[in-house]
């Protein structure tokens, strides 16, 4: 998060030192002292009456000029600021004072190559001169000259290391230029020359955050909410940091502060939907992501995280509304086709459901969900032959697949094809050998080629996976109360 308030392209005055604002001509020294008092009060208008007043008694005076031209240049007459600096600069040539506000006087005219003329000018009478290297890298900036702005910041803060502008700018110059790393560099300086200033703090937060420096970005939010608790762009901030860490709990707390706050803010009710769901809130990361929903309706991932929440809630109907606003807006999207065409059929719309499943296959044939999904949905309607012919094109997709092999071997067994059906249910396990629904299976298969013992054992195995799981148990207890060798319910 960029803080433009903070950058000053047109340069920081920094005025007049010690050693310009010599003692002036005794007829105007009472006016000129009193204009200096009241320009360190910020009284500009009243040091403008009392400089104009010094500079009747003696015009010529280069000080006094360029005090006149600067004082005007702070309050924005910029014709004005420009003659007094250009009349003290005549009187004056080796004035580097004059010459850099004469630049900044320029800049704020937007006369950029007058003012660039200016600062080196200043340079040339003073070659370690912080302001005039400073000013003219700030310009250089402005102009998009990045590579003579960084060597100017550079120079700056080589003469003097502990001016927070300097940094500050420089670190907003390396942003525009995609140099995170060193930006952050430059606003961790900033940082430590004024520990207190929360826009440097909260600008290091969201840079640490677009770098996925996690735990620095949520310390740098903290450290600007330890000094400004209502702060609700650092609560933002902080909760997106927490929620990248994992640590969804405290992450949610600080994303409702920032909605509270942040009625319009489409990224703080998304995040807080976010961190909701990853902590099963189904209910309420519904509500947070219908609200950003509302603020960006053109978003789909929004609408897709929307359809999950309701998904999760059993509310199908809903998630494939929410599914079907994803597809119209982003209707190359793989991931919102399948999660449409699954939502129809939990919520038992079996024909639209296949159709879907249909479209994603022909949409998206590369896709071993979508194929899976149709081939359930055929298997589902008892079309085995259609179900089969789907589960092997997953199959070539995907040769691991556990749950294509499982569905395989059912279609095989319910043919009497037991020696197929048992490869399928052991490839299953060989990806995935705690897959109950194939060890139950492998059992069943055994169980009808005869082999009992091995029978038992897969049921045995099941129960060990979930001592729960039905049909196992019931399969178990029949082989044991009998001496049957027929299939026992799958």
């Amino acid at each position: 998060m960029t803080k433009h308030s903070l950058m000053v392209w047109c340069g920081c005055l920094l005025l007049l030192t010690s050693t310009v604002v010599a003692v002036a001509q005794s007829p105007e020294q009472d006016d000129f002292h009193r204009g200096i008092s009241l320009y360190e009060q910020d009284k500009l208008t009243e040091a403008k009456a009392a400089f104009q007043a010094a500079l009747e008694v003696t015009p010529e005076d280069p000080v006094v000029l360029t005090w006149c031209g600067t004082v005007a240049l702070q309050l924005d007459e910029i014709t004005p600021a420009i003659d007094y600096l250009e009349q003290a600069i005549k009187l004056s040539p080796d004035s580097q004072v004059a010459h850099n506000n004469l630049g900044n006087a320029y800049a704020a005219a937007g006369r950029l190559e007058e003012a660039e003329s200016e600062y080196r000018a200043a340079l040339e009478i003073a070659e370690e001169y912080f302001d005039a290297h400073y000013n003219l890298a700030n310009l250089k900036a402005r102009q998009g000259d990045y590579v003579t702005a960084f060597n100017e910041y550079t120079r700056s803060l080589a003469i003097n290391p502990n001016d927070i502008d300097a940094h500050i700018n420089f670190g907003y110059a390396l942003q525009q230029t995609g140099e995170s790393a060193k930006a952050i560099r430059e606003y961790k300086a900033a940082s430590q020359i004024d520990p207190t200033n929360v826009e440097v703090l909260t600008t290091l937060g969201s840079l640490c955050l677009q770098s996925r420096q996690d735990q620095q970005a949520a310390d740098a939010y903290q450290a600007a909410l330890e000094l400004q608790p209502d702060l609700s762009a650092a609560q933002l901030g902080r909760g997106t940091a927490l929620y990248n860490l994992g640590g969804y709990g405290a992450a949610a707390n600080h994303l409702q502060q920032a909605t509270a706050a942040l009625t319009d803010s489409f990224v703080a009710f998304y995040n807080l939907g976010l961190a909701l769901a990853a902590q099963n809130k189904f209910t309420e990361a519904e509500a947070a992501y219908k609200r950003a929903s509302d603020i960006q309706p053109d978003n789909a991932n929004c609408w897709n995280n929307l359809g999950w929440a309701r998904f999760q809630q059993g509310k199908y109907t809903e998630a494939a509304q929410a599914f079907q606003q994803v597809t119209s807006r982003n209707p190359h999207s793989e991931v919102a086709h399948v999660n449409l065409a699954r939502a129809l059929s939990q919520a038992g719309q079996t024909q639209p459901a296949l159709q879907q499943w249909q479209l994603a296959t022909r949409q998206f044939p590369g896709s071993v969900a979508a194929h899976l999904g149709l081939a359930n949905a055929y298997y589902n309607q008892n079309n085995h032959n259609e179900a089969l012919a789907e589960y092997l094109r997953v199959l070539k997709l995907d040769d691991k697949n556990a749950e294509a092999h499982n569905n395989v071997g059912l279609i095989f067994l319910d043919r009497g094809n037991l020696t197929e059906a048992i490869s399928h249910f052991q490839k299953a396990l060989e990806t995935d050998p705690d897959y109950i629904y194939a060890v139950n299976n492998l059992g069943a298969a055994l169980q009808q080629q005869g082999k009992i013992q091995e029978a038992k054992a897969q049921y045995r195995r099941a129960l060990q996976i979930d001592p729960d799981y039905g049909p196992a148990k019931q399969n178990l207890e029949q082989l044991e109360g009998s001496s049957s060798t027929e299939q026992a319910p799958i």
